[in-house]
């Protein structure tokens, strides 16, 4: 009877062992899981990190265009303004309307207005002041 009372001791330490080690292997799971997930959150945040970049490059490439522009087209007596205008619309119609580089064409815009001196347009976003009539 002790032999079989010692054998049913070591079946439920073993038994209490296994199941210190399951519920320590669930928690690793789930600490993995969480890990997995700041992980993925992480990876999302870096795309679009670098999706920023290359919009910012190609912002800054636009303004770089822009100057390019207007030193050519500076001469003795100051900006010859139609050659100037006429250089933009030849950029314009070289920046691509799709994809990073699509980004120039506001910024060389609002950049060509700046130089020229022309005032920027009203915002045209609606508002809650335009949605109703007048």
């Amino acid at each position: 009877m002790r032999d079989s009372s010692a054998h049913e001791l070591l079946l439920l330490s073993a038994l209490q062992e296994c199941r210190i080690d399951l519920a320590a292997a669930r928690r690793d799971e789930a600490e993995r899981a969480a890990v997995r997930g700041e992980l993925a959150a992480a990876l999302q945040r870096e795309a679009a990190l670098n999706a920023e970049i290359v919009l910012e490059r190609e912002r800054a490439e636009a303004v770089r265009l822009v100057l390019q522009a207007l030193l050519m087209s500076l001469r003795r007596f100051g900006l010859r303004r139609r050659l100037f205008l006429s250089r933009i619309a030849r950029l314009g119609r070289e920046t691509p309307d799709s994809g990073p580089q699509s980004a120039r064409h506001a910024v060389m815009l609002s950049e060509a207005r700046r130089v020229m001196g022309v005032a920027h347009p009203p915002d045209p976003a609606p508002g809650p002041e335009r949605l109703t009539p007048s």
